[in-house]
């Protein structure tokens, strides 16, 4: 389309011009890892330049190195909210009892832990499907997968034919007792129970449904999906007088839940594996949410008050 307007061929467009369409996909905000993908993509079909591909051309190399200069990017700053203070209001009201909870609040609280306990992304949780063969709710977890005709952000062997499994929870509890408490967490007990009430009215086999009158055959959209999430992070907030983020996004869920485990010292492989993250340096790099100690202050501390050290 862009091409088009230009009045030129994308394949045979020169390489000036190409790197005008780079320098317009960067201004439109599209990080430099998306702006390669489709630097890559011309370059597959575009002859080469001087003996070089586009992609490996000098002139390339210099005009992406004044892209990072123009437009420096910054990494997102790490989730505003914290982990233990929305799992700690889930466990009473108006989330419990989950039974004769409301709906908003039942599928609020089942996107919000199927998300935390799965450090999966939100696309790969639209995919889910309540069929028996998709679904199976073992003694000790649940085992999810997405429907065969997904295709996840990676299409490759290793990220789709990765299941989902979600843990059990102190099944059997007592109130009140540090038990109960992680009792009204589990995952399998949630789950369970929003199919049992979704029964009635289901006519999608997607296992997160609409409950609207009018759109109740209709799949539920990964923004409404997203909705229930970020509604959950807030809620807990609001209920425990914390003021809500400014912006909560549903993904920063696997934030969460990836750093989670690794400041629990869950093995790296076995994240990097529920993840479905092919490199450990993909959660060093960008995911694990490393509290800060007493030594990051080290040097400011020793300068304001040397005697007290």
């Amino acid at each position: 389309m862009w091409a088009a307007d230009q009045g030129v061929s994308p394949v045979a467009a020169p390489i000036q011009l190409i790197l005008d369409y780079l320098l317009h996909l960067r201004a439109q905000g599209l990080v430099p890892s998306s702006v390669k993908v489709h630097l890559a993509a011309i370059s597959a079909f575009h002859p080469p330049v001087q003996g070089h591909t586009v992609f490996f051309h000098a002139m390339t190399g210099q005009f992406l190195k004044g892209l990072d200069r123009l437009f420096p990017y910054s990494r997102p700053p790490v989730p505003q909210w914290e982990l233990n203070l929305v799992l700690a209001r889930l466990t009473g009201p108006l989330f419990e009892p989950l039974a004769t909870c409301s709906w908003s609040h039942l599928s609020w609280k089942v996107a919000f832990l199927v998300a935390i306990t799965s450090a999966r992304q939100v696309s790969e949780l639209r995919a889910l499907t309540s069929e028996s063969l998709y679904t199976v709710f073992h003694k000790d977890k649940v085992q999810l997968r997405p429907h065969p005709a997904f295709l996840p952000k990676v299409v490759s062997a290793y990220h789709m034919g990765q299941d989902i499994f979600l843990p059990v929870l102190c099944p059997k509890s007592h109130a009140p007792s540090e038990e109960h408490c992680l009792h009204t967490l589990d995952v399998w007990r949630a789950l369970a129970l929003y199919l049992e009430r979704t029964r009635p009215f289901r006519r999608s086999s997607q296992l997160f449904v609409s409950s609207a009158q009018r759109a109740r055959d209709q799949p539920i959209s990964t923004q409404r999906l997203s909705s229930r999430i970020t509604s959950c992070i807030g809620s807990c907030c609001e209920l425990t007088g914390v003021p809500p983020p400014p912006i909560v996004r549903a993904n920063s869920t696997w934030v969460q839940a990836s750093s989670a485990a690794f400041m629990a010292h869950v093995p790296i492989q076995d994240i990097c594996r529920a993840a479905t993250w092919s490199s450990v340096h993909t959660l060093t790099s960008h995911y694990a949410i490393v509290p800060r100690t007493r030594d990051d202050a080290e040097c400011g501390r020793a300068v304001l008050c040397p005697g007290n050290l």
